[in-house]
Order: C-alpha cells, then structure tokens, then sequence
C-alpha cells in the first residue's frame, strides 16, 4: 500500500469506528475490550540512546539531497515546514515555497502551519505529568468535570487517551460547521449523541474526548490551556515557533490551501482546541519528539506505556497499518519507511506528521499548506533521499 493511500485512510479513520455493535447493552465498570486488534511497540525500540544529542548541523551533502527531495514536493503542494534530525548528528529544517498562493506570498522562515492532531501528543504529555505529579490518575473517572457526559462515571482519564471511551467526535456530526465553537460547545455536541460503545470495550478516534482532556488540564491547572502548554512544555523546551490558536488573535501562520484555492479560516483553526489547534513548524515538532523520547517530558516507564495497549485504527478488514495508543501512533509500513512512532494531523487545508523510524534512527517532521497532499508522502520523500545519501556515502 502506498503511502499516500495509507495516509488518507488515517485521516478517514478519525471518523469512524471499527466492528460497534448496533444495540448497546448496560455498561460495566469493569469492560471486557473486544475492539480492533492491540500491539504495542517492540521491545528492541526501547533499546535506542534517546538521549543522544540531535543539536548542530548535518552534513552539507546530505543537507543537499534532503533540500532536493523538499523541492520535488513543492511541485505539488504551495509550501512545506520540514525537519529531519539524526541523533549523535545533527538537525536540518527548511520552510520553503508560498505562505499564500493567490496573491502569491513566499513562506518567512521559521514561519508556522497549521499541524492539527499531531497536538495531541503535547496535550497527552501534559495530562500524564500531572498523573506523575499526582494531581491526577489515568483511573480518574470524568463524572467530576463532566456530570451529566453519557457514561461519566465509568470513563476514565486513560480512556479519553487511548480514544476508547466511546464518545461521538463532534467534527464527525453534520452540524458542526466552520464557525468558531467554544471547547464548551464542542464538548456538548460530542456528549450529546448516544455514545458509540460502552467505554473500554472498544475503539473510536474522538476529538471530543481529547477537548475533555483540555479543560481537565484548565481546571486542574487553574489556568488557560495555552498558558500551561507554555509552561510545562513550550518554553522549557525551546519550542519558539509553536503556538496554540485563539479565535480572534492574528498569528503569522501560513495559510492553508484545498486543491490549491487559499482556506480563510483562522478561527476555525481554534476550534480544535486540545486536540488540534496547535501552530508549529518541522523543527519544533522534531524538537519536541526528541525531547519526549529521550525521557525530558515524562519518565522513560511513562513514555514506554504510551506505546502500549495499541489498537488498529482502521480495524483487520482495511489491511490497518497505523495504531494508537496515549495521544501517540505507532505506524508499520513494511514497503516503505517500516516501523515508526509518530502521530498524523490534518485540517482544513493543512497536512502534517511527526515521526522516529527505529530502523534509520532518525526523527522526520513535513507540515503541508495543501489539504489534499499527505504529509506522510513529504516523509517518505525525505527519508528515501536520506537512504540514497547513506548508500553512497
């Protein structure tokens, strides 16, 4: 399966669910899971020096190549924010191409895109360093901030992680629009439709429960959600080009594209809210990747259970070749990159991926500003061109 198709189908899978049962009987405390099919990471992952440095430079040749293969793919999409980082080696990161198409606008440097789900990796860091401080626990029951949710006394903070407690994403309704909805609003939309399976029995990608995870975080913090990001992650990380979108707020981001007509929806990007509304570039996401692998965002045990517990997220029917675990995706693509430990976004007009590929050790970011293009083709690009250099060299 090639990759683009591979990644269309992840993006499909955030509305729908795999195998749900038409009639929903009482819901126990105690599920018995009988969803997609598990897997966690492979033992050898965990075998890596994560704490290796990826800080200077790669080599100028390899530099080249990579910059080739970001060319080649802005015959397709208007611009890219691309970073490749090779532990013990070094960092390259380009943002090239049109900011806006129509009137034409080049990319600034540095400039962010929109990265979409891939935020979810931060809002999941941020929730498991509370469970680690102890102000919360992946049992905690969601009734205590969300009474009247359908099953609130049986779904857990865990659930809201792995996307298996059962509630209906609210961008899957077809009321939910293009105009701005509050987290509030758009927890009520998700929490007011029959929930799709009695939580923990099951797998559904839900948007709604990763706002939940948001305003959890705001309440148990007691401060905006974009204030404690900054906090616990941005800042102490170095991550100066990541900013999470408010409506009404300019923000120098790029603007997105569909079939390359310019998107005008700045607010709408703030909709998302915890569980995509995140502005960034390659290189932040890289950053940010390295430093949760290496141990600096959580504990390595923390870390390692984020990959476990995996289910498909596309169900045995679709040849599923993605899992998913806390705010985190393993991929395995055996005709191509193989084995990597990521997460994919998309958003109107924008695509993106993060990812580590074990086998070539190398930790790969591409944000796109064209809806119809997959980032995870930009990674692939990149990571053939880094194959090649490493064959002749």
């Amino acid at each position: 399966m090639s990759l683009l198709k591979i990644s269309s189908a992840v993006l499909l899978a955030t509305s729908m669910s795999w195998g749900l049962a038409q009639a929903q009987p009482a819901c126990a405390p105690s599920p018995v899971y009988a969803g997609p099919p598990m897997r966690s990471a492979p033992d050898a992952v965990w075998q890596k020096d994560f704490r290796r440095s990826i800080d200077g430079e790669l080599p100028a040749g390899l530099q080249a190549s990579l910059g080739n293969a970001l060319d080649k793919m802005l015959q397709h999409v208007p611009a890219a924010s691309v970073a490749v980082a090779i532990p013990g080696e070094g960092t390259w990161s380009a943002t090239r191409g049109l900011a806006r198409k129509e009137p034409p606008q080049p990319v600034a440097p540095e400039q962010p895109f929109q990265v979409a789900s891939t935020a979810k990796t931060l809002t999941a860091a941020v929730v498991l360093q509370l469970v680690e401080e102890r102000k919360l626990a992946l049992g905690d029951t969601i009734d205590r901030w969300f009474p009247d949710a359908p099953n609130a006394g049986l779904i857990t903070i865990e659930q809201l992680l792995r996307h298996t407690s059962g509630i209906v994403s609210f961008n899957a309704l077809p009321t939910f629009g293009t105009a701005y909805r509050t987290p509030a609003e758009i927890i009520a939309l998700g929490t007011a439709q029959k929930p799709q399976f009695c939580p923990g029995t099951n797998w559904s990608y839900t948007n709604t429960g990763y706002a939940m995870l948001g305003v959890i975080v705001e309440k148990v913090e007691g401060a905006p959600l974009a204030d404690a990001l900054a906090k616990r992650l941005i800042r102490p990380l170095s991550l100066t080009h990541t900013v999470m979108r408010r409506p009404g707020v300019e923000l120098p981001v790029a603007t997105g594209h569909a079939a390359g007509r310019p998107v005008d929806a700045p607010d709408q990007y703030a909709t998302p809210y915890a569980a995509g509304a995140l502005a960034s570039t390659g290189g932040d996401l890289v950053r940010f990747w390295h430093a949760l692998l290496a141990g600096r965002v959580l504990p390595e045990a923390s870390v390692h259970r984020m990959f476990t517990a995996m289910p498909a997220m596309l169900g045995p029917y679709a040849g599923s070749n993605s899992f998913y675990g806390m705010g985190v995706q393993l991929y395995d693509v055996p005709d191509g990159p193989g084995l990597m430990l990521g997460h994919s976004g998309g958003i109107e007009g924008f695509t993106s991926v993060v990812a580590y590929v074990p086998a070539d050790d190398v930790y790969i970011a591409v944000s796109f500003n064209e809806k119809s293009v997959p980032a995870e083709a930009g990674l692939w690009a990149l990571l053939r061109a880094l194959r090649a250099y490493r064959v002749l060299n």
